[in-house]
């Protein structure tokens, strides 16, 4: 029976946001719903429109109504190779500002805190193990979801990291279950499932874009949401 359930910190509840994200979130803001993955072609359209105006003059030693127009174009050219149709230069404009504007700032995942409060509600204890110091637990804080996870075991506190199995050990004993009663869930395969098998734990890997194949008999997912619902089918839930 399942009796805790672990995660990874980095990567799979937590992570900095990529240019992709911000570029989504800021054209959505204006109404423009664009894929991440279209997002990277954007990015070699207009990299290459600014490696031309470089060579013409370089866009730093213009004026800012001229740095200005040359952005609101760089964002147009992004937007239409993303697969927005018919931006005007006033709306891309809107779009680089947003983007520029936007907090560069480790951010809770969407998933995260729904996850922990459905798994939290089976009664289940929480925990964290993750490659860092002490600075997890302020970062739990200011995330808010350190109420969810009363375990934790990290480098500082287990002197190894993963994929050592003391750092899974640790939080074994502090949530007072056996290998066979935990489940961990994680972002990477040395580490996260490779770590967890070595200490007899069900490892279930979090793959939110397509990557390489988990050893046979690991669990793939691609969301938070899935692994839940994962962990809640193990129960009984």
């Amino acid at each position: 029976m399942i009796r805790a359930v672990f995660f990874d910190f980095y990567g799979t509840l937590a992570d900095w946001p990529t240019a992709e994200s911000l570029q989504q979130a800021a054209a959505a803001a204006e109404g423009i719903a664009i894929e991440q993955a279209a997002i990277a072609a954007g990015y070699r359209t207009a990299n290459a429109y600014m490696d031309e105006e470089n060579a013409k003059r370089p866009v730093q030693q213009r004026t800012q109504p001229e740095r200005d127009a040359f952005f609101a174009e760089y964002e147009r050219r992004l937007l239409t190779d993303a697969g927005a149709a018919g931006v005007s230069l006033d709306v891309a404009a809107r779009v680089w500002q947003r983007v520029r504007s936007a907090p560069d700032e480790l951010t809770l995942l969407p998933d995260a805190e729904a996850a922990l409060a459905d798994l939290r509600s089976l009664g289940l204890t929480l925990g964290v193990i993750s490659n860092m110091g002490l600075e997890l637990n302020g970062l739990l804080e200011r995330l808010g979801i350190a109420g969810y996870l009363p375990v934790r075991s990290c480098t500082a506190t287990a002197g190894v990291s993963k994929p050592h199995p003391r750092i899974f050990q640790l939080a074994l004993a502090q949530a007072r279950a056996q290998p066979a009663e935990a489940v961990h869930i994680g972002d990477s395969i040395p580490a996260d499932v490779e770590g967890a098998r070595s200490a007899g734990i069900e490892a279930v890997l979090v793959q939110r874009e397509p990557g390489p194949p988990p050893p046979n008999g690991v669990r793939v997912v691609a969301s938070l949401t899935e692994a839940a619902a994962h962990v809640r089918s193990l129960v009984g839930g």
